[in-house]
């Protein structure tokens, strides 16, 4: 579901490192306009009858986009021969169920913070390296505020700046996380945090929590991408844009 295009990327850069290959082309696609699937969503009272806004205090759902993107990954010497753009690195990867069930998740956010930390291990990174986080966001009342919940037990009051895209071009299901590390990567390369304009209020349960409602800079050229799937699934990947 929503984690398979972040995670074909995951899995491709531990092939390559493993030695299983030398390039792979990650891809996440998705077109989830079909009736049955429109009507479920409905009836789970995910669907917004507007606008996805994420961390708003009035956001009441999400609503679904279509859209694809794919990212060629190698080694960076690899690269380098063959003279190719390079657009970032990836450096590392959390992933973990909170088994809670295929809908419910924990109200403390316990899968997004386990994940973050897995991610910052694995990358070799300190909290204060990132410089944005790129949210799931997707404007549904119990996984916006457990993502904040998770996020401020990662980071407390050193969180960077956190935008998201599931407001500008809808949830991508299977295509959202990689979309969204493309998105992240260009955002790095242009050094600004877009801003998260349908985020007019941002909610009180969420607390002090530093949503992009203007653009900002990000602290570094380091993000963490943050993608949730139903079965409590929380994927964060983190990226380096290239300078």
């Amino acid at each position: 579901q929503c984690s398979s295009g972040i995670m074909a990327v995951a899995e491709s850069a531990c092939a390559i490192v493993n030695g299983e290959a030398d390039r792979i082309v990650a891809a996440g696609h998705d077109a989830p306009f079909e009736p049955e699937m429109v009507l479920y969503y409905h009836k789970l009272g995910l669907m917004s009858s507007d606008t996805p806004r994420p961390f708003d205090v009035n956001r009441s759902g999400t609503v679904f986009g279509e859209g694809a993107a794919s990212l060629v990954l190698e080694k960076e010497s690899d690269a380098n021969e063959r003279s190719a753009n390079v657009l970032g690195e990836f450096l590392g990867f959390g992933c973990c169920s909170e088994a809670t069930g295929i809908l419910d998740l924990d109200p403390e956010g316990d899968g997004v913070f386990r994940a973050i930390e897995q991610c910052l291990e694995n990358a070799g990174l300190q909290t204060f390296d990132v410089g944005m986080i790129c949210a799931h966001g997707n404007g549904t009342d119990a996984s916006d505020l457990s993502e904040s919940i998770g996020i401020r037990r990662a980071f407390g009051d050193d969180i960077p700046p956190v935008t998201g895209f599931k407001w500008a071009y809808g949830h991508l299901i299977g295509a959202s996380g990689i979309a969204d590390i493309v998105m992240s990567l260009e955002a790095l390369k242009q050094k600004v945090v877009p801003a998260i304009p349908t985020c007019e209020e941002i909610d009180p349960r969420v607390g002090k929590f530093p949503v992009a409602t203007t653009s900002t800079n990000p602290r570094s050229n380091v993000a963490l991408v943050i993608c949730r799937g139903f079965g409590g699934m929380n994927v964060v990947v983190a990226i380096r844009a290239n300078s």
